[in-house]
């Protein structure tokens, strides 16, 4: 979808071949990526918490 009088937002997909098919792996928009941000963010959560905490929150997201 493009919004008239905007510029348009650049998208790229990183992906690879599986035995299942294809797997995007990397998202990035407008220049970011959003594995490096996660990333940074998890780094976060693990130095202040530890990686328990981080395990349990990305438990309790995947649950629903």
């Amino acid at each position: 979808m493009r919004q008239s009088g905007t510029a348009p937002i650049e998208i790229d997909y990183s992906v690879e071949r599986s035995d299942s098919g294809w797997k995007v792996f990397d998202v990035v928009v407008d220049g970011v990526s959003l594995v490096l941000n996660y990333r940074s963010s998890f780094a976060q959560i693990v130095d202040q918490d530890g990686i328990e905490a981080l395990i349990a929150l990305l438990g309790k997201k995947n649950a629903g």
